[in-house]
């Protein structure tokens, strides 16, 4: 059957241009399955194709986007970075300013900014949040900013005797006028170590805030806390008076470093 042809005879519609062509007997007789097996073939072929496409693609969409991932990481580490260094930055800044008033620095770890790398990034932000969290502890317990609004009348130094009007002698701290039981406040956070008289200073509070600092606060009309009490946030201690060694209403404030009086104007402005 093999060897065995058939003649196929094509036939024009118009009478003319007629052909006869052999086709093998078999063709003819199972041309059903040739086609079955022909589309099955070429089915194979396309899926073959488009999985060689697909995977290309894919490939090239993979390796697109893990170059798209690499610069983003890139650009978030080069912001961490500068983040990270800015908080070193300011870390330094607060750092002259306890050195410049005599304070104990803050020794916070900082971190190798080139060494920082993706994977540590937690890491290195919980060890930043510790460090601000460490920062916020210590700095409320500085006395910073004034305990009262009003206008300075004397400085810390020497200053013309305000009773006699002649010579001169020094003024331990600073004076601020005001009127008669205006409140108040505490400069920092700690503990109260003396609330009563105390000779030129009349009705008098000194608070303790650790780190060898102390605050004074005398010639009040009024004192509001007591011996051992905790000072915390912004408080009313005690009221404007003229008690003691004074020639008006006012407020008499002092630091005390170490035991030594200090400069209160130093810690007006952080």
């Amino acid at each position: 059957m093999l060897s065995h042809k058939t003649s196929v005879h094509f036939v024009n519609a118009e009478g003319h241009g007629n052909k006869m062509m052999l086709v093998p007997t078999f063709v003819l007789l199972y041309w059903k399955k040739f086609l079955l097996i022909i589309g099955f073939v070429m089915t194979i072929l396309l899926v073959i194709i488009g999985i060689f496409i697909y995977q290309k693609t894919s490939q090239h969409y993979q390796a697109q986007l893990e170059r798209a991932n690499y610069v983003r990481k890139q650009i978030d580490l080069q912001k961490l970075q500068q983040s990270f260094k800015s908080i070193d930055e300011s870390i330094n800044k607060v750092n002259q300013f306890m050195t410049a008033r005599g304070l104990h620095s803050l020794k916070m770890k900082k971190i190798d900014q080139n060494a920082l790398m993706m994977q540590d990034v937690n890491k290195m932000s919980a060890l930043y949040q510790k460090n601000i969290q460490k920062l916020e502890e210590n700095v409320v317990l500085i006395p910073l900013g004034k305990p009262y609004e009003g206008k300075i009348t004397s400085h810390f130094g020497t200053r013309a005797n305000p009773f006699t009007g002649h010579g001169s002698e020094g003024h331990s701290g600073t004076d601020f006028r005001g009127k008669m039981g205006d409140p108040i406040m505490s400069t920092a956070e700690g503990k109260v170590s003396f609330a009563g008289q105390k000779g030129g200073y009349g009705n008098c509070i000194i608070i303790d805030h650790g780190f060898n600092l102390q605050t004074l606060y005398g010639h009040l009309s009024k004192i509001n806390v007591k011996v051992g009490d905790s000072i915390k946030g912004e408080k009313t201690i005690g009221a404007i008076g003229s008690t003691g060694r004074s020639t008006g209403p006012h407020l008499h404030y002092e630091i005390h470093f170490k035991g030594e009086r200090i400069n209160p104007e130093l810690y007006f402005n952080f």
